[in-house]
């Protein structure tokens, strides 16, 4: 038996805990299984530092650097999700580069991926796509013109009844204390 995953892409930000969370709210509505994607960005050299040249060594620290911190992004997020949502532990997909190109490629190789949802603002430094409307943002904008799965944009000011509400719930009491 083949079961439907919802992808969520999380970066860290706010906008993508709540994009997770309705994300977990929609795959509970339709069943299936959630997956949580972030992608790792290799990292590039400032112009100018150290002449432009990057030792393979400080790249590949700063990379295991980056991994240690989006594996345990992820964890925390799936950990909410399965706390308030009632839904099994999420899956979880970490990958290296750039999410418009990362994203797409993970889809088209796994035919169980039924739609993906993205925060309509996150952390994302990509600058948004010519002739798009201001409001969409950068990332869920180039997904929903590649991808031939549904790409929901999940805006800031989605009303809490709208998602798996304790997952965001818990995140503003931790961010108060």
């Amino acid at each position: 038996m083949s079961e439907h995953v919802i992808l969520a892409a999380v970066d860290g930000s706010e906008n993508a805990l709540l994009a997770a969370a309705v994300a977990a709210r929609f795959t509970h509505l339709l069943g299936g299984h959630l997956g949580l994607v972030t992608t790792l960005q290799v990292p590039t050299v400032p112009l100018g530092f150290g002449g432009g040249l990057f030792s393979s060594d400080l790249k590949n620290r700063l990379l295991a650097d980056a991994r240690i911190e989006a594996e345990e992004n992820l964890r925390g997020v799936a950990e909410r999700i399965q706390e308030h949502c009632g839904i099994l532990l999420p899956e979880y997909y970490l990958v290296e580069g750039a999410p418009e190109v990362e994203i797409p490629r993970l889809v088209e190789q796994d035919p169980h991926i039924i739609m993906v949802v993205v925060g309509q603002r996150g952390y994302g430094t990509e600058s948004r796509p010519l002739g798009l409307p201001h409001l969409l943002g950068g990332l869920g904008a180039k997904l929903s013109l590649t991808l031939k799965v549904p790409v929901l944009m999940v805006p800031p000011d989605t009303p809490l009844d709208q998602i798996c509400a304790g997952v965001m719930v818990s995140v503003r009491s931790s961010g108060d204390a």
